[in-house]
């Protein structure tokens, strides 16, 4: 696997030109929302009401942890619910797809890429788009289902459709002044952007302390005072085995070394939930985000459990479905499932308010 030093190096090398690159790629970003707000490209209106939830950032957040948070609050308050996903990497992505319907899943990983996926497996009962158009996606949606709200996987970017909710998860491991725009940093839009929000969720606040948790809403509210700021966690879940699927306690890893690997976008959030569990992680490979295994990595994968004696290897759900057939005779893979909370009644009520068909107030426009 490359080494931190030699992306660091290449990243040094390679300075002025991501500078430049970075230059026009933020240029391009601002002539877009300048489109936008002065109208002369157009937003669209669904025959349903809409939440996105996205980010500022490449990746690293959490979107579609938080979407099946939302979506299954959604479902119990007894609303018709969908979730659009542009469906990354996805087959299907031009023409769009339905991967899961009221009932079963219909499409596969490949047809609707691993996020779109992971959903119609997490969301039973709850409809799952992909598609590179949402509009047409949604109208789908609104005609198939009846549907009442679609939720926008990935959504703050996407400024063609109009939301009565803009929630923006900000990353709490990066600090807001650090980043540059792609491909110079992670940033996809300015910090300034922000404003469109109407809620802002600060992400893996379980690594934050009381006072980081107070100097991130103050960092935060010093941009945007208006907008109500929450703190949401990701908390281990369930332990299965692989391929077999069997369910183990999640106290089977205090105490064990184990090899950490995923592809993610952040992926020292594995490590950080393994030692939550008092799990020992002597070392975590760290693959591309959205890596599809081949023999060549699993070969890797297990030459190291053997080489440092660790018989047990542990990935994410996300990982899951990519590794196809795997099962070493003196290793075990381990799937960590992952969900993530806001634990604040505040976020839960100010959503009820603002899905509450009866009294709610137009959005402000902030485009």
């Amino acid at each position: 696997m490359p080494s931190t030093k030699l992306y660091l190096f290449m990243k040094q090398l390679l300075y002025p030109l991501l500078y430049a690159a970075s230059g026009l790629y933020g240029f391009g970003v601002r002539v877009r929302l300048w489109l936008y707000r002065r109208h002369l490209l157009s937003t669209r209106n669904l025959p349903l009401r809409v939440i996105s939830i996205g980010n500022l950032t490449a990746g690293g957040t959490g979107k579609t942890p938080h979407t099946a948070l939302v979506a299954r609050y959604l479902r119990g308050k007894g609303i018709k619910i969908a979730v659009l996903s542009h469906g990354y990497r996805g087959t299907k992505v031009t023409e769009g797809a339905v991967i899961s319907d009221m009932g079963s899943i219909l499409g596969t990983l490949e047809e609707g890429g691993e996020e779109p996926y992971w959903l119609a497996k997490k969301l039973p009962g709850i409809p799952v788009v992909v598609g590179r158009d949402r509009f047409r996606s949604g109208w789908q949606c609104f005609q198939q289902w009846r549907t009442e709200w679609v939720i926008l996987d990935d959504g703050f970017q996407h400024l063609s459709l109009e939301r009565e909710i803009n929630i923006l998860l900000l990353s709490g491991q990066l600090p807001l002044d650090s980043e540059r725009l792609l491909p110079l940093g992670f940033l996809r839009e300015p910090l300034k952007e922000m404003r469109r929000a109407d809620i802002i969720v600060v992400t893996h606040a379980e690594e934050l302390d009381f006072f980081q948790r107070k100097e991130r809403a103050g960092e935060i509210r010093s941009r945007v005072p208006s907008i109500p700021v929450f703190f949401s966690e990701h908390k281990p879940r369930v332990l299965r085995s692989y391929p077999d699927k069997k369910e183990i306690p999640l106290s089977e890893l205090t105490g064990k070394q184990v090899v950490a690997f995923c592809g993610l976008a952040y992926p020292d959030s594995l490590m950080f939930s393994l030692r939550q569990l008092q799990a020992d992680p002597v070392q975590l490979v760290k693959f591309p985000d959205h890596h599809y295994y081949r023999e060549k990595d699993k070969r890797y994968l297990e030459t190291l459990g053997r080489s440092l004696r660790v018989p047990w290897l542990v990935t994410t759900e996300k990982d899951d479905l990519k590794l196809g057939q795997w099962a070493p005779a003196d290793l075990q893979i381990l799937v960590l499932g992952i969900e993530v909370e806001i634990q604040d009644p505040a976020f839960w009520e100010l959503l009820d308010r603002k899905i509450d068909p009866e009294g709610r107030a137009q959005r402000r426009e902030r485009l």
